[in-house]
Parts: structure tokens; sequence; C-alpha cells
């Protein structure tokens, strides 16, 4: 866990350092062509990614068995509730009653985990 905590630490505090600095380089009209904005998407990306990487990391090196299965379990029911909000959501589209569906699929996704903890533990 202390790794893993400390992985969450570095990726996250990269995440909001790299977004923060991104944005407002975007922002102030430095980022001329499709080139740069598309390099700026996928540098701010690398650590969001990273924290996948470190979740499923955790499985791999978690040495209890009762713990792995419960974790696997609760990204199981995230990532399920995440797949229902966006199905609906686009089915929604689909029959124009909203605009757009969800920008944030990834946030969506760690919000689900952090609610699927208690329910997997839940009659585990």
């Amino acid at each position: 866990m202390r790794r893993y905590s400390i992985r969450i630490l570095l990726f996250m505090t990269s995440y909001v350092v790299i977004l923060t600095a991104s944005l407002t380089f975007a922002r102030s009209g430095a980022a001329h062509g499709q080139a740069t904005r598309i390099g700026l998407a996928l540098i701010t990306a690398f650590p969001v990614i990273g924290v996948f990487w470190a979740i499923f990391r955790l499985l791999v090196e978690t040495d209890d068995e009762y713990q792995r299965f419960l974790f696997a379990k609760q990204t199981l029911f995230a990532t399920a509730f995440t797949l229902v909000i966006v199905t609906v959501w686009q089915f929604l589209q689909v029959y124009d009653v909203v605009a757009t569906g969800p920008q944030w699929m990834g946030v969506i996704w760690f919000a689900m985990l952090g609610l699927a903890g208690p329910i997997a533990r839940w009659k585990a």
C-alpha cells in the first residue's frame, strides 16, 4: 500500500502540474497548430494513464488474496458503473435528449472507484 500511495501521489501531483501548465500555455495563444495541441493532450494524459497503471499494479503486488479479491471486485464495480453511466448517456444522445455525453470518463471511473469500495466490501 505504501508503494501504491507514493505512486498515486506522484502521478496525481504531476497531473495537476502538467494540466495547469499546459492549459495556461494553450490558453495564452502560444499553442499554434494541431501537432502542438495533440502533444499537450498526450502529455496531460500520461499521468492519468500512470494512475491506472498504479491501480492495476496494486492488484499484482497485493500479497493477501482476500484483499486482492476485494480490490478486483471494486475495480470491476467501478468499470461497470462507468459503463452504465456512459451507455445511458449515449442513448440519451442518440434520441436527442441531451446534446453531448460525458467528456471525462476517467474522472467518472475514479469517482466510481471510490463509491465502489464500500459496495465491494459489503457482504464480500
